[in-house]
């Protein structure tokens, strides 16, 4: 690999803080306690076939790049909070745990994302599954140890985007929306709770496909609603943000770095009047306007003169202390995050797993957006991860609420505090 200064990563490093890491969890239950040398062996054979992974952050001249690191990948029997970059992780920004019958996959945002690392899961999982079952797994799309490594996993596509055509105009939410903080409902603590929710998948999809929606956009809508609910006073309406893939429209289908935009949701007075179904036809035509290729490359650019912004000041504190301003303003604009990564396709794999869950430190500062709401697909379910950073849970109640209502299944797997690493 070519070592090149960050430019994509730019915005997630300087944004990052300790309120703030830009950090998740991969929390994976299997059917059977994690047999620790086995696991190793697999993250071993894993990561044989990432190098991009195997890196740490340095600085040479101001400029910031990921280098190779000689020292090992940490493996680690417990489920503690991490620090990522640090000594107890060899500097890496990547990190793999396990407890019982649960693995865990921390990583640096600034790294890679959901998107990213999927591919690395499949591979760490089919060579754990198949050597801890001692049942060969089917490797069909599966990334092996000695695979070639495509140069489009680690070629940075905002560097050279495809070139934009003139852009649809299509309005993107920029104004105050509805703060939970100010509500009176909620007290912001440092701490995040996340309740985990199960849905069955057949159910779920017969029920978005009746009222012309998507797993996404629905968990959205009910979100919404949910919020509006117990705020039906506020004078700025609650305003979703929903995270996009950007992969598709950079025609970058293999990249591993972080590459996610939004699209932002607002639920207005008007919108709240219609039935459910035009709701949901609503939001889902937002979200097809927003998620479109061309608006995609406006947003892209956007982030590329953040980018020369950024490379034009003078140190790193100059540079955190504008990301953060700008990502204060920012927030102000939203209530809450739905991020769907899509369904995991961990192959085989898939019949050894029983939860699953992706625990995200926050998209943007907990003052301003302290809820945040994860979906994940496999083994048959949906599962969601609501995290919040309070303690009170009628968001959480109205939401089970909003599902009751319209007759859609769900179990509560648990309560937890989420660990996820600090950097």
């Amino acid at each position: 690999m070519e070592k090149q200064p960050l430019y994509a990563e730019l915005r997630t490093v300087y944004e990052t803080s300790s309120a703030d890491p830009h950090t998740y969890r991969l929390a994976i239950g299997l059917r059977d306690p994690v047999d620790g040398e086995i696991f190793r062996r697999a993250v071993e054979k894993t990561m044989r076939r990432y190098p991009y992974f195997r890196v740490r952050l340095t600085e040479k001249d101001g400029d910031l790049f990921y280098e190779e690191n000689p020292e090992p990948v940490p493996v680690l029997h417990t489920e503690r909070v991490l620090t990522l970059g640090s000594q107890e992780t060899g500097g890496h920004h990547l990190a793999f745990c396990y407890s019982g019958s649960r693995i865990f996959i921390d990583a640096f945002h600034g790294l890679t994302d959901g998107g990213g690392i999927a591919p690395m899961l499949r591979t760490l999982l089919y060579y754990y599954c198949s050597e801890r079952s001692g049942e060969q797994l089917s490797a069909e799309g599966i990334r092996l140890q000695d695979d070639p490594v495509d140069p489009g996993e680690w070629e940075d596509p905002y560097r050279t985007p495809p070139a934009r055509q003139p852009a649809l105009d299509v309005y993107k939410w920029d104004r105050p929306a509805l703060q939970l903080a100010d509500t009176g409902l909620v007290r912001i603590v440092p701490e995040c709770r996340v309740m985990t929710l199960r849905l069955p998948e057949d159910e779920f999809m017969k029920f978005n496909i009746s009222n012309d929606g998507s797993p996404a956009t629905v968990i959205a809508l009910l979100l919404a609603r949910a919020v509006r609910a117990l705020c039906p006073d506020a004078a700025e309406p609650p305003v979703i943000a929903m995270c996009v893939n950007q992969r598709p429209a950079l025609k970058a289908p293999l990249a591993h770095q972080s590459l996610v935009g939004d699209v932002r949701l607002p639920y207005t007075d008007r919108m709240k009047e219609l039935p459910l179904h035009t709701q949901a036809t609503c939001f889902r035509g937002m979200v097809a306007l927003q998620s479109d290729s061309d608006m995609v490359l406006r947003e892209v650019a956007g982030y590329r003169e953040l980018v020369s912004r950024l490379q034009s000041m003078e140190g790193h504190a100059a540079r955190r202390a504008y990301c953060r301003k700008r990502m204060r303003e920012l927030s102000r604009c939203l209530t809450a995050t739905v991020s769907y990564v899509g369904k995991a396709n961990l192959g085989d794999a898939e019949k050894f797993i029983t939860d699953y869950a992706a625990l995200p430190s926050t998209a943007l500062p907990s003052t301003h957006v302290p809820l945040t709401l994860e979906i994940s697909a496999l083994n048959g379910y949906f599962f969601i991860n609501f995290m919040q950073y309070f303690r009170e849970e009628e968001f959480f109640r109205e939401l089970l609420r909003q599902l009751q209502e319209n007759g859609i299944s769900y179990d509560v797997l648990e309560t937890a505090e989420a660990r996820y690493p600090r950097i």
